[in-house]
């Protein structure tokens, strides 16, 4: 079945539309539908307000005038665009014992119609006609297609937003996320949480300016169910439980300072406060409790039991009984991470059956079939879960993601996965929401399609599909920014290299030389992905402010880059002012001095616009944390350094008595 897959997907890939994810099956013929005229909307009354009004905005954006919106009593799922006299239109046949999110779409020069088996089949249908609008117009009109397009074999195609990790997306930033993952075909969404929600029971979980609303929540779910998505609970159910456990009524429930201990019954009773509060609001099937990295979980108050029947004992009967709360008493079945239990796979029988695994991996390895097998053989459902590869990174690192996405999906669908969560993870507090889009969509793509779409093709595509470039700029500036991490500067550092300062010693540098060979060849890099990011956004018509993300990311690059070259441009300018007579010394001293100034400015640019742009997606929480690290390392260090050089007299002090030194391994 892949086989063929690969197959129809190559054979429709022939039609060179800009489409994501790309349909199974996709043919063009001559001429156009033309869209500068009076046209009218039709569809079932119960679905047509939304995929209306987002046909209606995309026709606004292209300069064509906007349909007009005929509602039509009929329960089946079909939409059809012509003229208002048009009196016939095509019948489309679908595939028999289709699976309910197949559609088909036909373009010929009187008439667009879209057809789904069920309304979700109509809703995917519309998507792929928006993208047709975006990114696929000739001239004033659309090309003639005929479409037929179905997902794989995996069921659920979901992605993450991490709300716990210090930057919590606003309402409005989570509604934008579910209806752009709508617009690739993802059919599920979840987030993380550990403490980041306003338990009106424990209101002091939660932080006031930085936590998810049961109000909110329910918005939330009726704005997901109109864009045919699920949305997957989460709630942090053992370790990852510091921000909780900080708090001095819930101390005593400590295992450790991160881990909830299992031997208390208090613990359960919390648990289930928790639960109560968000399962019902969802009406999603299943909840993930996650339960992942107990590492120490056997040396608190748990470790009698745990000398008794191990640590995987302690482990697996937590597990029944969070397993027993959610489905006796709000019917979920139960999702967990399962990095735990194989390390203990002696006790996967004594997990109940109807626990849905979660296999996690974000390395770009050949392949990663170990890391569901044990749940394959026990006859476990499970998911795939790659990652975006975003957290503790300047950028992500897209190269990573890409090959991570495409093979973990890849033996996902061989291995029959239930479906795929592609993850982003906030660790570091220092990340944003709109450079995971590449990567999302990436993910979207691969799990409609089996990961049978080339990257290549992929970029060629979607900076037209998520910005309506007309190029393909956005795609350049990925596969520029990727090489980033071929760079040690980057790649043994990652966000860690923009935190580290080489003066004053804190980072011991192999060499002065290597550095500024490795600073000049980022140079490269983020001139050539600034370009090109500038670019798409000249061209882009839709989107546009998600690029100032990816600009900040290259601006950060950059900052690291030209603070290297300068730390030691400083250095050495001061060590040659020591070396030369005090008429000489004083024009070195000042242009280290005016170095050290422009580093202090670069870095409170860095820091303003951080702040304006956490604040666009995220609550004001946790913002101070990140901004006040800038400032104190970075623009009043380089400040008070120029302004003692300044004012410095004679003789000078040596280097390490004003910090003004780096640290060389050789």
């Amino acid at each position: 079945m892949l086989a063929s897959a690969i197959l129809i997907v190559l054979l429709a890939a022939d039609a060179g539309l800009r489409l994501i994810p790309y349909p199974k099956e996709a043919q063009i013929a001559e001429g156009v539908f033309a869209m500068d005229r009076p046209l009218e909307i039709a569809a079932p009354s119960d679905s047509l307000w939304l995929i209306g009004m987002q046909l209606r905005e995309e026709c606004r954006t292209a300069g064509w005038p906007r349909p007009r919106l005929t509602a039509v009593q009929d329960k089946g799922a079909s939409l059809r665009i012509a003229t208002p006299d048009a009196q016939t239109w095509p019948e489309l046949a679908l595939r028999e014992n289709v699976a309910p999110e197949e559609y088909a779409i036909e373009i010929t020069a009187d008439t667009i119609v879209v057809q789904g088996k069920e309304p979700a089949g109509l809703f995917h249908g519309v998507q792929t006609l928006r993208q047709l609008i975006r990114a696929n117009r000739t001239g004033n009109g659309l090309p003639r297609v005929s479409i037929r397009d179905w997902p794989c074999a995996m069921t659920w195609r979901a992605f993450q937003d991490d709300l716990t990790r210090g930057p919590s997306s606003t309402y409005e930033q989570l509604a934008r996320e579910i209806a752009l993952g709508a617009f690739f075909k993802f059919n599920m969404f979840t987030y993380y949480m550990e403490d980041q929600y306003q338990f009106r029971k424990h209101p002091e979980i939660g932080p006031v300016d930085g936590s998810l609303t049961p109000e909110e929540m329910k918005a939330l779910v009726a704005h997901a169910a109109a864009h045919h998505i699920e949305i997957l609970g989460n709630q942090q159910s053992f370790a990852h439980f510091y921000n909780i456990l900080v708090h001095e009524e819930f101390a005593p429930l400590a295992e450790t300072p991160h881990i909830l201990c299992p031997v208390k019954e208090e613990s359960y009773a919390l648990l289930d406060d928790m639960y109560g509060e968000i399962a019902p609001l969802l009406p999603c099937p299943f909840f993930n409790v996650c339960c992942d990295e107990t590492d120490g979980l056997g040396t608190g108050p748990s470790k009698p039991l745990a000398d008794q029947i191990g640590v995987g004992g302690v482990y697996v009967r937590h597990i029944n009984r969070i397993h027993d709360i959610l489905k006796d008493k709000y019917g979920k079945r139960m999702m967990m991470w399962g990095d735990i239990i194989i390390r203990h796979p002696e006790q996967l029988p004594d997990i109940p059956k109807d626990t849905i695994m979660l296999a996690w991996c974000y390395e770009a390895l050949d392949n990663f079939d170990k890391w569901f097998e044990p749940f394959v053989q026990a006859k476990f459902d499970f998911f795939i879960c790659p990652g975006v590869n975003n957290w503790g990174r300047i950028v992500p690192d897209f190269r990573k993601a890409v090959l991570n996405i495409e093979r973990f999906v890849r033996d996902g669908v061989k291995n029959g996965a239930m479906g795929a969560i592609i993850t982003a993870w906030d660790d570091g507090a220092r990340t944003f929401n709109a450079p995971n889009w590449h990567g999302f969509a990436w993910g979207a793509e691969c799990a409609w399609n089996g990961s049978t779409t080339p990257v290549e093709v992929f970029n060629r595509r979607v900076g037209a599909v998520l910005f309506g470039e007309k190029d393909d700029y956005f795609g350049q500036a990925i596969e520029a920014l990727q090489q980033a991490y071929d760079i040690p500067l980057v790649r043994d550092k990652i966000d860690d290299a923009f935190w580290t300062d080489l003066l004053g010693g804190e980072w011991k540098i192999p060499s002065a030389g290597a550095m500024r060979a490795e600073a000049a060849q980022l140079m490269g890099i983020v001139e050539k992905a600034r370009g090109r990011l500038l670019a798409c956004q000249a061209e882009a018509t839709v989107n546009r402010d998600m690029l100032d993300y990816f600009l900040f990311g290259v601006a950060r690059l950059e900052t690291l880059a030209r603070r290297v070259t300068d730390s030691l441009d400083a250095v050495d300018l001061y060590e040659q002012a020591s070396r030369a007579a005090a008429e000489a010394a004083k024009p070195l001293i000042d242009r280290a001095a005016m170095l050290l100034e422009d580093m202090s400015n670069r870095h409170m640019k860095i820091e303003s616009d951080m702040r304006s742009l956490w604040l666009r997606e995220n609550r004001p929480y946790a913002i101070e944390t990140w901004a006040s690290v800038c400032r104190r390392k970075f623009v009043e260090k380089y400040a008070r350094l120029a302004d003692e050089l300044r004012k410095i007299g004679t003789p000078l002090p040596v280097p390490r008595d004003i910090g003004l030194f780096v640290e060389c391994a050789n």
